[in-house]
């Protein structure tokens, strides 16, 4: 069994707990990694889509109905 110590300032350089809450774009996406660089797919139901009032001009449609839209980050 490996055992793993941490560092001498940890309690210190952790004084504030905070809780990560994604937003609604990255609930709706997803992450991976395309020739070593991090992508996301952005994507949007039908009825998200109709709301939306800044639409990315890159987004497409797919055959499913749901819209999505590449980012290379």
């Amino acid at each position: 069994m490996t055992t793993h110590t941490l560092p001498a300032d940890f309690a210190t350089s952790r004084s504030t707990l905070r809780l990560h809450k994604p937003s609604p774009l990255i609930n709706s996406s997803a992450r991976w990694w395309i020739n070593g660089f991090p992508a996301i797919i952005v994507i949007w139901t039908a009825e998200e889509w109709a709301r939306l009032t800044d639409r990315p001009i890159d987004a497409q449609e797919c055959p499913n109905g749901v819209w999505c839209a590449l980012r290379m980050e």
